[in-house]
């Protein structure tokens, strides 16, 4: 058995059941080519499930749940025949008629068709197997072979695809119609596919090497061949595997399998900095429009994220797969004067705009009481919003926060081109731009290593951290965010680092948990301690170890204590 370390969290399995199971052109699983039960196929029935030996109990009364809720949707929409099935979505698909031709396709396979002046196979770029069994497929339609043909898998060419193949039907007598549902698988066998598979459901490595042939597009016709107990061996064995999954049937299973692996793999770009999170856009007004990024689940506890001035999304892009398993939506919005945000308002107005457009994130993603997480100098836009929106959301997080200074002294620990930035924003702000532009041309000749030099006290391990090729790149990402406007996001905010807020956190507010390292040196814990005595509904938690980098070094500490809000 394949190391735990490997799984995937129950959340994040349960999740992609749903996605996998409630798509428009899986409704012929309600159409049947007989008169008698034309509501539900036998095998997606909840008991039908639960009875297999050996099946995952919960995650088969999710499949059923699942098909319910497509059963649903497919009532709603007036029970479609395949030949009528919503064209929409992201998903690829292509239904054939008995001829071969396309009766039915999504949005984007029509694109990918119509730009290939060809036929269905051709286009598709099928290995000379493939083309053979869509072929014989077809020629099975409507005949009693046709009914003991189960999906398969085929291959491209150039790899670059796989394709699940089935058979489906509607109607019965004569007014029966048949056709070839052909989907798009796309992901990568890889060894990591492999054991987290493994290491989530319970797969031997009998079982992967199993699965490796049916992702290759070995048909199972060929595999009996290798066995001495022939197909009916080759189905016992699938069937062991399907029953760990709760899943209904084969085409199910490799569903979800192949999306599991796809997304495991875009995780795997997103935190090592190979391509960025999704983003999206919120245009409240025409002179603070926000950009945001999205991390980690797709559904789950919401969470939005108040970066630092010099890092950027850094430190949430990197934990993209912890954040998705444990089951937190994170969103990440860039303040006014960062990437494509908004321009910088007045210092005197930076943490209205911010909660107006707070307020509009909320409301345009539906964000039901979202968990507020703030690194660094993002520490004071995150108290205040609890502060202000604290009948909304259920409470904040900060992570090393740089607390109110009270006097210049306090950021004594402050070195180099930063300390010069303090003290150029106390005393002579409008020379600001040339300092922050000596700062930016020193990281383009000394490297992104002078952000992390520019913190202090940092032990062997964190530097180890911050020197790893991902890490480089995340935060030469990050970087590139707020050159973007000449680093007015940055001049904007080192305002309020020099500056006392704590008026705008007098009064009520949701809870508020700071974790701070006992050896950050930029803001003490006895000076953060100072600061928040006597406040009501505020935690000042000493975390051993991390310094100024926790959100790098201790981000089980983080998720705990998210984890913690999210159950209040």
């Amino acid at each position: 058995m394949l190391q735990r370390v490997h799984a995937l969290s129950q959340h994040q399995t349960i999740a992609a059941i749903y996605e996998t199971v409630i798509r428009s052109e899986l409704c012929d699983f309600f159409l049947k080519p007989t008169e008698e039960d034309v509501s539900r196929p036998a095998e997606v029935t909840p008991h039908s499930q639960l009875q297999k030996p050996g099946a995952d109990r919960d995650l088969a009364l999710h499949f059923a749940r699942a098909v319910e809720i497509l059963e649903q949707q497919w009532s709603r929409s007036g029970r479609p025949k395949p030949t009528q099935f919503f064209e929409g979505g992201d998903n690829f698909w292509i239904l054939l008629d008995v001829d071969g031709k396309v009766s039915r396709a999504s949005r984007v396979a029509r694109v990918f068709l119509q730009k290939r002046d060809a036929d269905v196979l051709t286009a598709l770029d099928l290995n000379l197997a493939g083309q053979a069994s869509i072929k014989r497929r077809l020629s099975h339609l409507g005949l009693p072979a046709y009914s003991r043909e189960g999906p398969e898998v085929l291959l491209r060419l150039d790899g670059t695809r796989r394709l699940l193949c089935r058979s489906v039907s509607s109607g019965y007598g004569l007014q029966a119609s048949f056709g070839v549902m052909i989907e798009a698988l796309d992901f990568d066998w890889t060894k990591r596919a492999k054991e987290m598979l493994g290491a989530t459901f319970g797969l031997h490595l009998q079982e992967l090497e199993l699965l490796g042939k049916v992702f290759e597009g070995v048909s199972l016709e060929d595999l009996a061949q290798t066995t001495r107990g022939g197909l009916a061996d080759i189905d016992a064995q699938l069937q062991v595997i399907i029953a760990k999954t709760g899943a209904p049937g084969l085409a199910e299973m490799l569903r979800l399998f192949c999306f599991l692996i796809d997304e495991l793999a875009t995780d795997d770009r997103i935190a090592s900095g190979v391509e960025p999170p999704p983003e999206g856009r919120l245009v409240r007004s025409s002179n603070h429009p926000l950009q945001f990024y999205k991390i980690g689940a797709d559904t789950g506890q919401p969470v939005i994220f108040l970066h630092g001035l010099l890092d950027g999304i850094a430190g949430v892009q990197r934990l993209q797969s912890q954040f998705r398993k444990r089951g937190f939506r994170v969103y990440a919005p860039l303040r006014c004067g960062y990437g494509c945000s908004g321009p910088t308002p007045m210092p005197e107005r930076s943490f209205d705009i911010f909660i107006d457009q707070l307020e509009g994130l909320l409301e345009q993603e539906n964000l039901q009481r979202p968990i507020l997480l703030g690194h660094r100098g993002g520490s004071s836009f995150a108290h205040i919003a609890a502060r202000r929106l604290r009948d909304r959301v259920a409470g904040a997080v900060i992570v090393s926060g740089m607390g109110p200074t009270q006097n210049l002294r306090e950021l004594s620990s402050l070195t180099g081109h930063l300390r010069m930035m303090a003290l150029t924003a106390s005393y002579s702000p409008k020379i600001m731009p040339l300092v922050v532009k000596h700062w930016a041309r020193s990281i383009r000749q000394n490297g992104l290593m002078t952000l992390a030099r520019s913190q202090s006290g940092i032990d062997g391990d964190a530097n180890d951290l911050l020197e790893s090729p991902t890490m480089t790149a995340l935060l030469q990402s990050s970087h590139d965010m707020s050159l973007i406007q000449q680093c007015t996001g940055l001049m904007a905010d080192f305002h309020w680092i020099v500056n006392d807020w704590r008026r705008h956190i007098d009064g009520p507010t949701a809870p508020v948990i700071y974790l701070h390292g006992e050896g950050d040196q930029v803001t003490s814990t006895e000076r953060l301690q100072r600061a928040m005595i006597g406040r009501s509904n505020v935690q000042v938690r000493l975390c051993h170890g991390g310094g100024g980098l926790l959100l790098y070094t201790r981000p089980e500490l983080v998720f705990s204590a998210l984890e913690e809000l999210a159950d209040r």
